[in-house]
Order: structure tokens, then sequence, then C-alpha cells
């Protein structure tokens, strides 16, 4: 036979490719041949009943906050004992070809891909109900091509002995659903308040939606997400043909109801929940529950005590609006109390580092900085009447508090002592609202901030937590360096080894001159004007006050030598007007400025690590970048204000503010109100 030699030239071709594909696919052999051979031998029987280290979460004077469980928190249920429809979430949404593949499910590894591919990230998994028990069980959950070689052999070789039933039950007693449950069984416990046996279509539903992502999907923490999460198993389950139609609309439309904690720590619950949080997205869930680690935190528990008394002190009825408070050691940047709520029993949710509520006129210090970065001066005067101006959504009208100040000019000082709403809307036009926003989130403001002048009074679009605004106040008290926030000091296994250790590292955020400029201004907000409530005799205190629209948040945000505090007083649901608490309006220089002093006091008085009153700063020593001293307000003429009307106070005024202003500024009228 004559081969021409093109003809040749292609059996040439593709003898090479042959031969290049029978090396490949030989290499391939002797690779997986190789993995095969350190393969464990899993005894699913076994594997869900695997002893677990119990995790110890330390104070930081040694005594014992919480312990951690994993396998005390899990009850192995046969599978005959789960709901149908348990099973059938389960399936629908992590596996839905669970019954047919062998393992490894090729089809959804391609859909994953081309997703993967399309997004330009990892959006979706291409991982079986039995490689995702294959990675619980024995594998060391890095991302690596091995690692997913190992899970997919393992995943025939289960599924080559044991039956599918087995299989998922084992799934179901094992994987972690969030909040130190692990299996459905502690996961109904927990969250619902009855057995794996009991589950309705609803929770069942929630449940399988669990899996993903604990946390982001979590009811307790996250319950809008967690709804829209179990519409979506439920539509896959319709799609499937698990369920009718008319069983998912009825159990879209069920309320979502969560069962109270059945176990709390005694000491600070908020805090070791925050602690507990922070870890398992650091260090995965298995390793908090399981891996006995030894949790060095920051806590002080008499610190904590204190805390907690003075917010009782000042809020005892149940019916009072809550109270957060968080006290930071600002020189390192550790939590030292925290107060998320009245009960965490009733509530977990923490208003302390979770709550993101407007921050009133307790933003204005942001303003203020910026503002001091700029070269403004504390004396130097602005208009402090009424104010209009143009911005991007319309027109912007901005009234003092109660109408005060209705012509005339204050000095910079005056102004944030009296926390005058029109000189901070100027000031804001001035510096810009961009520029406000970067010296925010430089100082240690991490909620999203949108540069809109309104922000100059604290008109948030989402708000803040008082831990972001004990941190970033604290950032002016430590003479301009930002200390990042943490409950941890460090974090070691049960044979010493650390495991994870906080950057304790600080950065430079603002200048040492500002930041005293700064202290000092708010040093006078304290001693003259609206936080007077807050000085404690003998104790070098600067502070602002903050106080929304309709009296909804109050705010009082303070520091001393080494401790910078927030507290937030207001309503849980929010939008809740406090015009008649225990006979007041609720203002940041009211019970949020009391509750402070009580915690603050105590707190100087504490015997480890006591607290020293501390000097004023010295400005004229410290001078600024070009050697020279920066320019400190002082007022010449002490005058008694009344706090409601702004006009000087008569013997019948019940609230007058004491506060030294420069003679041309004092008010002109007397109170006639009282």
């Amino acid at each position: 036979m004559y081969v021409t030699p093109r003809l040749a030239s292609v059996l040439k071709a593709i003898a090479a490719v042959l031969v290049v594909m029978l090396l490949a696919l030989l290499g391939v052999g002797v690779y997986l041949y190789r993995v095969s051979l350190s393969l464990p031998d899993i005894d699913l029987a076994a594997s869900s009943q695997e002893t677990a280290r119990t995790s110890i979460v330390y104070a930081a004077d040694g005594s014992v906050l919480a312990e951690w469980h994993g396998e005390e928190d899990r009850t192995v249920v046969a599978l005959e004992n789960m709901p149908i429809h348990l099973r059938d979430a389960v399936v629908s949404i992590e596996d839905e070809r669970f019954y047919t593949h062998r393992g490894v499910d090729s089809r959804a590894i391609l859909r994953a891909f081309r997703a993967n591919a399309e997004d330009g990230g990892i959006s979706q998994g291409g991982s079986t109900i039995t490689q995702q028990l294959v990675k619980i069980l024995c594998t060391d959950g890095k991302r690596t091509l091995e690692r997913k070689v190992r899970e997919a052999l393992l995943a025939f070789q289960i599924e080559a002995r044991t039956d599918k039933d087995k299989v998922l039950e084992t799934y179901l007693n094992t994987v972690y659903f969030g909040h130190g449950s692990y299996g459905v069984e502690s996961a109904a416990r927990t969250l619902f308040g009855t057995s794996a046996s009991q589950l309705d279509l609803a929770e069942s539903a929630m449940l399988a939606g669990l899996i993903q992502s604990p946390g982001h999907f979590s009811p307790i923490d996250e319950p809008d997400a967690a709804i829209e999460r179990r519409a979506t198993v439920l539509s896959k389950m319709r799609e499937l043909g698990y369920i009718t139609e008319a069983e998912e609309v009825a159990a879209r439309g069920q309320e979502l109801a969560i069962a109270p904690p059945r176990e709390v720590p005694e000491v600070a619950p908020y805090f070791v929940e925050w602690v507990k949080q922070d870890l398992i997205e650091r260090l995965g869930a298995d390793t908090v529950f399981r891996g006995g680690l030894r949790v060095y935190t920051t806590l002080d528990p008499v610190l904590q005590d204190a805390a907690e008394r003075a917010v009782r002190s000042q809020l005892p009825d149940p019916a009072d609006p809550e109270c957060a408070l968080v006290a930071v050691d600002h020189t390192n940047g550790q939590v030292v109390a925290m107060v998320g709520g009245r009960d965490f029993h009733e509530n977990q949710y923490n208003l302390a580092s979770q709550g993101r509520r407007q921050p009133g006129s307790a933003f204005k210090p942001f303003v203020l900085v910026r503002a001091l970065e700029e070269g403004i001066r504390p004396e130097q005067q602005f208009d402090a009447s009424p104010y209009s101006v143009r911005v991007k959504d319309g027109v912007w009208n901005v009234q003092n508090y109660e109408n005060a100040f209705t012509d005339g000019r204050l000095t910079l000082s005056a102004a944030t002592n009296w926390s005058v709403n029109a000189v901070y809307a100027r000031l804001i036009m001035r510096v810009g609202a961009e520029d406000v926003v970067e010296t925010a989130q430089r100082m240690g403001i991490e909620s999203p901030l949108e540069p809109n002048p309104a922000i100059a009074l604290g008109g948030l679009s989402q708000g803040v937590t008082p831990l972001e605004m004990a941190s970033a106040y604290g950032t002016i008290a430590s003479g301009g360096y930002r200390n990042f926030p943490t409950g941890l000091l460090r974090v070691t296994d049960d044979r010493g080894t650390v495991v994870y250790e906080p950057d304790s590292t600080a950065n430079q955020a603002i200048s040492k001159t500002v930041a005293v400029q700064a202290s000092l201004m708010l040093h006078d907000v304290v001693e003259n004007g609206t936080a007077q409530e807050a000085r404690i005799p003998g104790t070098w205190v600067a502070g602002k006050t903050g106080t929304t629209q309709s009296y909804r948040d109050a705010w009082f945000v303070g520091y001393t030598d080494r401790i910078s505090c927030a507290v937030w007083v207001g309503y849980r649901d929010g939008q809740v007007e406090m015009t008649d608490v225990h006979g007041i309006r609720v203002t940041g220089g009211s019970i949020p400025a009391k509750t402070w002093k009580v915690f603050m006091t105590r707190a100087l008085k504490a015997q480890r690590a006591p607290l020293t009153p501390v000097e004023p700063p010295d400005p004229v020593a410290l001078g600024d970048e070009n050697g020279e001293p920066p320019v400190i307000s002082s007022q010449q003429v002490l005058v008694q204000i009344c706090a409601e009307t702004k006009l000087k106070a008569t013997k019948r005024c019940p609230d007058v503010v004491e506060m030294y202003l420069d003679p041309t500024l004092v008010p002109e009228g007397t109170c006639e109100r009282h």
C-alpha cells in the first residue's frame, strides 16, 4: 500500500498525540496509585463518634469565662428518625444527584467550573455530600490539587463500601450548623428548641440552607439572610419534585421562631460570643469547638462588673431603653469591658459590636480633627446662625438645637462645647465631606460612610457601632495612634503552641499636635459644655455627647488616661423616641454621660492595673511640626447659661452650665422660660 508523504506526516502526528496521551494517562495512573497508598481507612460507624477536645476561654486575670464544646453538643440520630423533608432539603441544596453518582459528580464539577469562570472567582463548588463528609472527617481543608484528588478517591472508596443512607446519616450527624451545633439534633435543639424528628418543612429548609455558610445565614445573627436562604432551598425542593407548590408557599410564609439559648456564659456573654465569632472566622468552627484551644482574652472581670452595674444603675426597669457600653484600653486596643444589651437570654444581637446607630453630634470630633489638620484654629470664629446651602440632593437646611444661637458668631471651641450644628455644617462645607470620611476611617470607623455633608451632624447612611466609636476616640486619646480593637491576647492549642496572636502594631493616624488640640477642646466639652454630667473630680476627662433627631439615640463617648469608653442609649428596635424616661428627655448629656461617669469612677478605683488621673496635655511642650506651639482657645468670661434656652441663666433655671466665653459672645438675653 502506497502512503503519500502528507498521509505519512498525519499518521506520525496522530501517533505522537496517542503516545503523549498514553504517557499522560500512565502518569495520572501512577499518581493516583501513589496517592491511594496513603489514603486512610474510613469507618463511618466510628467517625461521627470521634472525641473532641474542649476549648477554654480565659479572662485577663486568668479566670475561666467559658468552655466551648464540640462533641458534648452533638447527639447522633438514626436516619429513619429524621423527617424525610429534612433529608430531601439537604440533598436538594447540597447535592441534587446524590442518589445517582458514585461519590463524585462530574456534571456538578463542570457546572461549577463554568460558573466560576464566568464570575471570575469562586462562586460555586462541585463537591458532593460524600466529598464534604470526607473533608470533615479526614482532610486538612487546604485548597490544593492533591487534597481534591484525595477527597475524590476517598469518596469513591466510601461509596464502594457503604450505602447512600449511611453516608447521608453520617453527614447529617457530623456537619456544622453554627452556634456550636454539630449535627442536626444539636442544631434543632439550639435553634428551634425541638428534636430533629419534630422538625417541620420550613425548619428543615432553614437547617439545610445553613450548611453552606453557618455564619452568613444564621437565623439568630442574620435573620433576613436566613429567610432568603430558606426560600432558595424550598424553591429547589419544588423544582426537583420533593414538595408541591402549595407546600412551598406555606413554608415560605412561616414566621421565624428561634428558641432562647440553652447555655449562657455567666460573665460577659456578649463579649464571649463576639470573641467566638471572631475566632470562627479566623480558624474555622471545627478548630474552635473541637480543637482544645486555650483562648486568652483581654476582658477585665472587675471592669466588666463595673460596666454592668453602671448600666443597671441608670436603666433599672425592663421597659427602659437598652444601653450598650464598650471600654477599650486605648494604649493597646484591648477591649476590657463590653455590655451588648440587657439580657443575652432574650436577645443575642450584640448592640455594642453589631448595632449600627446614628451618632448625632458624637460624630463631630471627626470633622473637628479634619479642620485642625487643615490649619483651622480653635479660636477661629464662625457664623452660628441657621444655615442653608445647596448640595447635590437639594437644599440642606440646618437648625441649631432648640433654635439656639439664632444670630452672632462663635469660636470653634465654643461651638464644640455647645455642639452648635450651624457652625459644624459650615465647617464641613469648608473642609469637604470626602476628607471627613477619610479622617474618620483613618481614626477607626469601619462602617460604610457616604461623603454627604450631613455626616457633620451624625446623619449617616448606616450608623456606627459603640465599639468603633470607642476605638476611634481612643485614637485622639493616645496622641494620634490608632490601636485596632481586639478581645484577644493570644490563642494556643492545649499543648501551648500559639495558634493565633493579634497584631498589636499601632498606626500614627493623626499628628500628636492635632490630637492634643482636639483633646483640650473635648475636655472643655466636659468641663464647660454639654457633657458636664461626665465630670469626675480630680480626673482629667474629655469627650463628646450626641443626640439624634426626636431623641431616638443618645451617646456619650469619652476617655481618661487609659480607657476610651462609648455609651449608647436607645431602643433595640430603633426609631423609638426617648422623650420620657424616668421623667426626662434622654440626651447624650443625661443618661449616657451619667452611665459613663459611674463606670469610669469605678474603673479608676479598680485594684488590678489601677488607673491614675492624668494631667492635661501640654500643647506648648509638644509644638507642631514646625516647632511652633499650637494655639489653644481661651475664654475670658465665666458665664452661667441655661442649658435649655442657651441664654443667661437665672436662679430658677433647672439645668445651668458654666462656661468661659469671649465677652463678645456672651448672650445678651436672659432666660425667661423659667
